[in-house]
């Protein structure tokens, strides 16, 4: 008999989700700063490191609620 797989958990999915966009904002951003220079390289690195520090916060809350609910 196979085991049943444990029920999908709501804010887990939420969780990923948010973790994908923010990846896809990060690497845009990359993308973006590795294109600029002069006034506007300053503009890329700051919106990089933006969006870099949001998705570290986003990777961080799924693997807190991973390990707190045990969902993983």
């Amino acid at each position: 008999m196979q085991a049943a797989e444990a029920p999908a958990c709501k804010s887990r999915e939420i969780l990923k989700s948010r973790l994908r966009a923010d990846l896809k904002v990060y690497a845009d951003a990359i993308s973006w700063l590795q294109e600029s220079s002069g006034e506007n390289f300053e503009k890329a690195h700051k919106r990089a490191d933006s969006a870099r520090r949001i998705y570290e916060v986003a990777r961080k809350k799924l693997n807190e609620h991973t390990v707190s609910h045990g969902c993983g």
